[in-house]
């Protein structure tokens, strides 16, 4: 302790986020965002200035683009898009070897995500996933969304560790906020957390180092 080493830390679980740790889902957004804007009858987005407020929350896009619809309606459009696009969503090579390996060290697993219920359901079940996975967590099931920790706690909660046993792995500074507030060990995929990694492949030797 103190000298610079890695604290030896007992870790129970890993929660990960969904988007942008073990599927890449910006192409198929953009489809769902702009179908559900031409539904409205409003002009779609280009790619660019799409990606440029990808992730951000509902919030935000009700009021830059969909003033006077409510957030159900936006919802259920996206949710009904999501259906007709999920193959553009891509699974990142190194993810399912990843959850096969954290399987392999008895440790629990939760996928939590901003998402709805419905969008998540559909990844997880095109993707078959849902083996590697004891909990899912999305923002049908808590008050408050990332960063909020409330996502983070009813995972673990969930799964029946302490925060403190599990280990956040997520790409964005709200995914970091979450897991900080929580109490979890945090790991940042080319992002900042109290570890920070450039690829998933580089999560099992550090996870080693916790056990």
């Amino acid at each position: 302790e103190g000298d610079g080493t890695v604290r030896r830390k007992e870790i129970k679980a890993i929660l990960f986020d969904l988007y942008g740790v073990l599927v890449d889902s910006l192409d198929a957004w953009h489809h769902v965002f702009n179908d559900t804007l031409r539904m409205f009858g409003l002009p779609a987005l280009g790619r660019r200035q799409f990606s440029r407020g990808f992730g951000a929350p509902i919030e935000h896009d009700m009021k830059a683009y969909f003033q006077g619809r409510t957030m159900k309606e936006v919802h259920d459009a996206h949710n009904s898009h999501f259906r007709k696009r999920i193959h553009l969503v891509k699974l990142f090579p190194s993810a399912i070897p990843l959850l096969k390996e954290v399987r392999r060290r008895k440790l629990k697993t939760a996928l939590i995500s901003n998402s709805t219920r419905a969008i998540v359901g559909m990844i997880v079940s095109h993707y078959k996933l849902k083996k590697y996975l004891d909990v899912m967590v999305t923002m049908d099931d808590v008050r408050r969304r990332k960063p909020a920790p409330d996502a983070v706690l009813r995972a673990c909660r969930e799964l029946g560790v302490k925060p403190r046993e599990a280990v956040l792995v997520g790409d964005t500074r709200n995914d970091m906020v979450a897991g900080r507030r929580a109490g979890c060990t945090t790991i940042g995929l080319k992002t900042k957390g109290e570890y920070t990694i450039r690829t998933l492949g580089s999560l099992p030797p550090l996870i080693k180092r916790f056990k």
